[in-house]
């Protein structure tokens, strides 16, 4: 008797994982069947924060085969640069590509790692947009993580056959640091605290998690289509016909012609004060000058626990064949030197992030010695107009070779 019922029971189980296995791909498909011509370019050009923590919409841009998209990993400098932010730059594909923007502010290089450790990038050029003020002593606090998380992420980073036992066992070691995990998802806290260790009692914990974590992925990939559906159906209709023209695409003028006319527009918005940085930011955010004079003499970029994050990052884009190229955005160097921070911590971040792009063979585009550039920058660390077309015509670059 007990056999007869033990043998459906068995069955049911395992029906049960199997239909949980294909939540993922149905998701995908379900998804895909509302992304048509145009689509992917309308949903680019003004970025979707609801969407960062997802996988969905991201892995679609990555194959459409209506549009070149390479994606541009980044956080608060992608609030900046007007008419020369990349999503309006490059609008209408001028030059053959798209960039599809994942970020805003606080995603550091740890978020940066999950936004990449759960996609495929296999042969995929990828821009990764790095800040100075990331690497503080401390590194990512833990309300910024927690703001920021996504378990949905991680679990697609753990089952992510490009990535090494290795580097899976790093980023497990580093998630359980945080609260957000350890409170919010116990499950996943537990299935990543004995992922791939080879002791008895942690190969028996990681069995017995394995079914709730595939569970509780399947109900994140469900929200996840969910959300993703309902996104693209809100998209404007017409700005969706525009992009599906292929006849649409605008021609640029030359680069030294929009950085003329950049560098005008920046000159006009900053003549209140002699830091280079725009009039509303001075008027707005500098109450009190004096106040902040060598106010910053023991800041440091160095030593950070944020450089271990970049090397994560840098393994995941290794592991996964990625061809990435690693922004090295400057800070204004009037400002920090008003305020006392030290110029020898501000090259040794830039030199440090130049000694691992070159260790993992990664391509850069550093801007370092932009630091005293008049018109280069908003404010103390976010690039103008000027700035981001001198960003854009590098990245451009990158993905033409």
């Amino acid at each position: 008797m007990i056999r007869k019922r033990l043998g459906p029971l068995g069955l049911a189980l395992i029906l049960f994982f199997l239909s949980m296995l294909m939540i993922g791909p149905l998701s995908e498909w379900w998804v895909k069947s509302y992304i048509k011509a145009g689509v992917i370019e309308t949903a680019s050009e003004n970025p979707i924060p609801s969407l960062f923590g997802g996988t969905l919409l991201q892995s679609a841009a990555l194959k459409d085969p209506h549009v070149h998209v390479v994606p541009i990993y980044g956080s608060s400098e992608f609030g900046h640069g007007g008419p020369y932010n990349p999503t309006k730059l490059f609008a209408g594909q001028p030059t053959g590509w798209t960039p599809y923007l994942v970020g805003h502010a606080g995603s550091v290089d740890l978020i940066q790692t999950l936004y990449a450790g759960a996609q495929n990038l296999k042969g995929r050029k990828i821009v990764l947009s790095l800040s100075a003020q990331w690497f503080s002593g401390n590194g990512v606090s833990q309300a910024t993580f927690g703001a920021n998380f996504s378990a949905l992420q991680a679990y697609k980073m753990i089952f992510n056959p490009a990535l090494t036992l290795q580097t899976k066992q790093a980023l497990a070691r580093r998630l359980i640091q945080f609260n957000e995990v350890k409170k919010t998802y116990p499950i996943l806290d537990g299935f990543l605290n004995y992922y791939g260790q080879r002791d008895l009692k942690s190969l028996l914990l990681e069995s017995v998690y394995w079914p709730a974590a595939r569970v509780e992925m399947a109900s994140l990939e469900i929200q996840d289509a969910l959300k993703t559906v309902q996104v693209i159906q809100h998209l404007p209709a017409g700005k969706i016909t525009d992009n599906s023209r292929s006849t649409a695409q605008k021609v640029l003028p030359t680069w030294s012609a929009m950085q003329e006319k950049a560098t005008n527009d920046v000159r006009k918005n900053e003549t209140n004060n002699p830091f280079a940085v725009g009039n509303s930011f001075y008027s707005q955010r500098i109450k009190n000058l004096q106040s902040l004079k060598n106010s910053a003499t023991k800041g440091h970029f160095y030593p950070s626990p944020e450089y271990a994050d970049l090397n994560l990052l840098m393994e995941v884009l290794k592991d996964e064949g990625a061809d990435p190229i690693f922004l090295i955005q400057p800070v204004n160097g009037l400002w920090y030197d008003f305020t006392g921070f030290p110029k020898e911590q501000r090259q040794r971040y830039y030199s440090h992030v130049r000694e691992m792009a070159k260790h993992f063979g990664f391509s850069l585009a550093d801007f370092s010695t932009h630091e005293y550039d008049k018109y280069f920058m908003d404010d103390p660390s976010h690039p103008s107009e000027k700035g981001w077309l001198e960003f854009d015509e590098a990245l451009d670059t990158f993905v033409q070779q």
